[in-house]
């Protein structure tokens, strides 16, 4: 049963929402939600229209100076965005220590990097303040960089450079970026609907994504329907599924050890609807693991193949009403991840050398969003992980696990194109091997955006 603070939380939380229309007067506010139209290039044309939602403004003029035939700003677009929550769950041994210990998804880990700035502490949370740097560097390029500051640490998400005058459709895209693939992956945390990350994208990638060094090939068809297709090749350094060790008991190998491709669709529809179907694979081609008791007495070290596929799909009703009243969206995922491993040494069971271990799981969450008075939205997230849940080890045994599921709620109240403040309720039944552990989440979250901030992709 949920706390007694969770909640006095969730009444005090929503007695501050239902007092926020004092401080919402209409005045100096725009009368219609902001469309934004992007041009990236003379064949590169994409007509995005956006909800009205945080951190989305209106396209700022660009200011150059000419020198010799090039066109650089004087000064690039910034941008701070302060994500902030209290968080709160009826767990023992906090909610992180749960996901860490889910049947079939926590075995076997590459590096134990740490973002602290992800962590889910009861109480008052900064997931980070994001800053970021854009601008258009000449007629052939732009950038942007984006850094998460946190309490602890400094840590750069995106630096990017991108083309702008290729012709046939095509762009390049280089640097440290989140791949493409999917829908969530490319979206910095407070874009998202919801407060936390979906369970298959935090089970199998972490909570950050897949977000790494590499490049990226996009070419966007010459067809009277919106066609984008895409490949990607990176360093391969994602810690749980395409990770890479070295040293003196993992053979090294150069990268990319990573390539993505993806393509993404969307039909002619009626002008108030818009649709979006996305599929997506990638192959880890050397990815290695770690595994052991930390004495090093059972240290075992594994090499082999990390890969996943899957789909992705986004509906969006576009009500035309001031403040988004009366709009719709519906959001869906698919992925299915498979990790083909074999034993490159152990330290306790020499026989095991050259045999197999395979880790075979799925999951998938679907969400629905609908803003039913101007400002105010309500959601609904169902997420359930490894309908396909199997292992395989070096012993010859196998195990199948069970399922784990998870519903969440939100209400939000987006004063201006600036402030959004949410609350959150989950409930979540977890598959931990030998039981099962239910545990309820509770979230209130206050966004704050200042600067120019580029509008969001459909």
């Amino acid at each position: 049963m949920i706390g007694k603070r969770v909640i006095g939380l969730c009444v005090a939380a929503l007695a501050v929402l239902v007092a926020c229309p004092a401080f919402s007067k209409d005045k100096g506010m725009p009368t219609e939600p902001i469309r934004v139209i992007e041009e990236e290039g003379e064949d590169r044309l994409e007509a995005q229209i956006e909800e009205f939602a945080i951190g989305e403004q209106p396209a700022v003029p660009y200011q150059g100076l000419s020198l010799g035939g090039t066109l650089q700003s004087l000064n690039p677009d910034i941008s701070v965005v302060i994500d902030t929550f209290y968080h709160n769950d009826d767990t023992p041994e906090g909610i992180d220590e749960i996901f860490g210990e889910m049947a079939g998804f926590g075995h076997v880990h590459g590096h134990n990097h740490s973002h602290e700035h992800a962590r889910l502490d009861d109480g008052f949370n900064l997931r980070h303040l994001e800053l970021c740097f854009a601008g258009e560097v000449d007629p052939y390029f732009k950038a942007y960089a984006i850094v998460a500051v946190s309490e602890e640490d400094a840590e750069l998400e995106e630096a990017v450079i991108e083309t702008t005058s290729l012709p046939a459709g095509l762009q390049i895209q280089a640097g440290k970026f989140f791949s493409h693939f999917g829908r969530i992956n490319s979206q910095h945390s407070h874009e998202w609907d919801f407060v936390d990350q979906v369970l298959i994208y935090r089970l199998i990638l972490g909570d950050h994504g897949l977000n790494e060094k590499g490049v990226q090939l996009s070419w966007l068809a010459p067809t009277p329907f919106y066609l984008l297709a895409g490949v990607e090749a990176f360093q391969g350094e994602n810690e749980l599924l395409f990770s890479h060790i070295g040293g003196e008991n993992l053979p090294d190998r150069e990268g990319p050890r990573l390539w993505i491709g993806w393509v993404k669709f969307s039909p002619n529809l009626p002008q108030n609807h818009g649709l979006q179907v996305g599929l997506f694979g990638a192959r880890g081609v050397h990815h290695e693991a770690h595994d052991g008791n930390g004495d090093g007495t059972e240290d075992h070290w594994l090499k082999g193949h990390g890969k996943l596929w899957g789909a992705d799909l986004v509906y969006k009703y576009d009500s035309r009403r001031n403040y988004g009243h009366g709009d719709f969206t519906v959001q869906a995922e698919y992925i299915y991840r498979t990790k083909d491993l074999s034993v490159h040494r152990h330290d306790l069971v020499p026989d095991f050398i050259g045999r197999d271990w395979i880790d075979r799981q799925d999951g998938y969450y679907v969400q629905v969003v609908y803003c039913f008075q101007p400002r105010w939205r309500v959601g609904l997230r169902w997420d359930q992980v490894g309908l396909t849940n199997k292992s395989e080890y070096p012993d010859g045994s196998r195990e199948d696990f069970d399922d784990s599921q998870r519903l969440a709620t939100m209400l939000d109240f987006t004063s201006t194109e600036f402030s959004r403040l949410r609350l959150q309720i989950s409930r979540g039944e977890y598959d931990l091997g030998k039981e099962n552990e239910e545990a309820w989440q509770c979230f209130l979250q206050l966004v704050i955006s200042l600067g120019t901030h580029g509008a969001h992709k459909f």
